[in-house]
């Protein structure tokens, strides 16, 4: 993580500031799709985005994980991409090929397809995506990922409301890797946001749960009602 600290550094340092953003989160618990990536601990996430031409973007991120039992015992996540971005009216339109990578474990790595749209509705926010990873044995089969949130701003107030929800499917090839990302097969998340924003300081909560019953959890982390907190700074 410190390595690509240093590149994401080194990237938005040389471009012009408009362009590109660097972004850093900690938080009590990285929780995503619902599901608990850091055992419950707290993290520490930082990413970037570099424009290079025509709509096309470089996207990075990195993460720790601190041992995580769902990723087969990886110390850090490491994600890279290629996106193409087009504005359609009021919509923001994106797509992207994604890799996914894994650091002190072995046979974790998958890549995956994403895309997604966004537009803006007076104070609210609206914004849906899907992820596609093709069946590939490090997961287990094949998973799919759609999703919907809606953000409003409170007036007069650097406060936001958040909620979203998102449904989980795919393909088992019957090696129990599917368990990863699937625990106990599909399943809904739920998550709801309150986040406080001045000059590019983020103070949040966030609440998540899912429709993962006791029984099909295959640890601590899945599913249950969760709450977290985190505060983020972008530049």
């Amino acid at each position: 993580m410190a390595r690509l600290a240093v590149v994401l550094a080194m990237i938005v340092g040389t471009t012009p500031a408009a362009a590109a953003s660097l972004n850093a989160e900690a938080s009590t618990d990285m929780r995503r799709r619902g599901l608990g990536w850091s055992d419950g601990r707290a993290a520490v996430e930082l990413w970037g985005s570099v424009p290079i031409t025509n709509g096309f973007s470089v996207e990075a991120g990195a993460a720790t994980l601190r041992s995580s039992a769902r990723h087969g015992g990886a110390d850090l996540l490491g994600e890279a991409a290629v996106r193409l971005t087009r504005q359609s009216g009021a919509w923001t339109l994106w797509g992207e090929v994604q890799g996914v990578g894994f650091t002190g474990a072995s046979h974790q790595n998958y890549a995956q397809l994403r895309a997604g749209s966004a537009v803006g509705i007076g104070p609210v926010q609206v914004s849906v995506q899907t992820a596609f990873a093709p069946p590939q044995s490090a997961i287990g089969g094949s998973n799919l990922y759609v999703a919907g949130r809606a953000s409003v701003g409170i007036p007069a107030t650097p406060v936001t409301l958040a909620a979203g929800m998102g449904h989980s499917t795919g393909s088992d090839d019957g090696s129990g890797r599917s368990q990863r990302l699937r625990p106990g097969g599909d399943y809904s998340d739920f998550r709801l946001d309150i986040d406080y924003v001045v000059s590019g300081i983020t103070l949040g909560a966030s609440a998540t749960t899912t429709t993962i019953a006791k029984t099909r959890r295959s640890n601590a982390a899945d599913g249950g009602t969760r709450v977290s907190f985190r505060a983020a700074i972008s530049f």
